[in-house]
């Protein structure tokens, strides 16, 4: 990821994340429209973990001791949103969710959300340990 440093996507993400959590709180309709019709009972119990995690978890972003403690909720969080977009796929015909989003759409989301995984991913792995120089000896 050579276009972005790591400092930057921290701040992305967390500005990201810690949207996406408070749209949900206040605009849970449209987020529970997603969750796929067979966990219809639990939609407003889905809704409300997946916004705790992003809250939190955008929240972790901004802290260096807390990034990679967040990076597992949040993963979870898109990990589970990819399911959703999914089983929308899969169901393009039946979903009621894609009335809110075009079929070509729902189908950009799938690799959207596997791209924020593996940014999300890149951006809180450890930072590798500069290597030492080594003194050579002349002969």
């Amino acid at each position: 990821m050579g276009i972005l440093s790591r400092k930057k996507s921290h701040l992305i993400l967390g500005i990201f994340f810690l949207g996406i959590g408070l749209i949900n709180r206040f605009y849970p309709m449209f987020f529970e429209n997603l969750i796929p019709e067979r966990f219809v009972e639990y939609r407003e119990t889905i809704s409300w973990v997946i916004s705790i995690f992003s809250i939190l978890g955008g929240i972790g972003m901004f802290f260096k001791q807390t990034r990679r403690l967040v990076k597992w909720p949040l993963l979870a969080v898109i990990f589970t949103s990819s399911l959703g977009t999914l089983s929308q796929i899969l169901n393009l015909d039946l979903n009621e969710a894609t009335n809110l989003l075009p079929p070509f759409w729902v189908k950009l989301k799938l690799p959207v959300q596997i791209g924020i995984g593996i940014w999300l991913w890149w951006a809180t792995k450890e930072d590798p340990k500069p290597k030492e120089k080594r003194k050579h000896k002349r002969k």
